[in-house]
């Protein structure tokens, strides 16, 4: 009787009906379907990607009955786990009618779920979490600058950014498959981009070959001594000539501080998975 009950509780999952409520039904993702990948929450407990056998999407934690539906999604995988600030970020890359590269950015506390729906549809962003563990840089490229999610404290800020100096936003692919800077790679992973290639690049000029020695440098100390410049004179009451530290810290006074950029808030969709 208690294996049964525990079957049928397993077996069980409730989805958003779209009005506020929930459904409960069958969980056929749980009982028939396939697990993709899984990953571990701050918490310790384990959230597990699955697939149904009508090839439905959708996201189950292990101590709730509640799903995160990935209902557009035709393929679906985790490509990045970072714990930020004291919730789980789990990015998961997925595949639309129409757009081959779409992203669901989920933060996990407990049962607790902050999903957001981001991408341009051709690209891989460039994924980077910060030294000290409390933001999470999500770049995609935008022509010249930088389309960059900024997700901390439990939001997710827009901006358009500058470009970093060494990163080419005409690079193919722009980002790996963990959504890293990709190297001169070709893919072969199966499922993979295997079509995108990045350009090697460029190799390096020939070093210039040496110049002979010209005569200049076997010119007595005599003629050298008459070339050299004649010492400064000190002419009393004008200013010292400034030294080549104040020099460079005059220079370093004239750069003009880091530009700063506005952001724009994307307001998550928000799901209690206890409800």
């Amino acid at each position: 009787m208690g294996l049964a009950a525990g079957v049928l509780l397993t077996g069980c999952a409730m989805t958003p009906n779209g009005r506020g409520g929930v459904l409960m039904g069958l969980d056929t993702a749980e009982l028939f379907g396939t697990p993709i990948s899984t990953f571990r929450l701050r918490d310790g407990t384990e959230g597990t990607l699955r697939k149904d056998p009508k090839g439905k999407y959708s996201i189950k934690l292990s101590q709730a009955f509640r799903v995160v539906p990935l209902d557009k999604a035709i393929t679906a995988r985790v490509a990045r786990v970072e714990n930020v600030g004291e919730r789980t970020v789990v990015i998961v890359e997925t595949q639309e009618r129409g757009c081959a590269y779409r992203y669901e950015v989920l933060a996990f506390q407990g049962t607790d779920v902050l999903q957001w729906t981001v991408g341009n549809c051709n690209d891989r962003p460039r994924v980077e979490l910060a030294a000290d563990g409390r933001s999470l840089n999500i770049d995609f490229p935008n022509y010249n600058r930088l389309a960059r999610m900024i997700y901390t404290d439990s939001r997710l800020l827009n901006a358009s950014v500058p470009v970093p100096p060494g990163v080419d936003t005409r690079a193919q692919p722009f980002a790996d498959d963990a959504l890293r800077a990709a190297g001169p790679v070709i893919a072969t992973v199966p499922g993979s981009d295997s079509g995108r290639v990045i350009p090697a690049a460029p190799a390096a000029a020939p070093a210039a070959a040496t110049k002979p020695a010209t005569r200049a440098t076997s010119r007595s100390r005599r003629q050298v001594a008459q070339e050299a410049p004649a010492p400064a004179r000190t002419v009393p009451g004008a200013p010292a000539a400034a030294t080549p530290a104040a020099r460079a810290g005059d220079s370093a006074s004239r750069v003009p501080a880091a530009m700063s950029f506005q952001t724009e808030e994307i307001k998550p969709v928000v799901i209690d998975l206890r409800k």
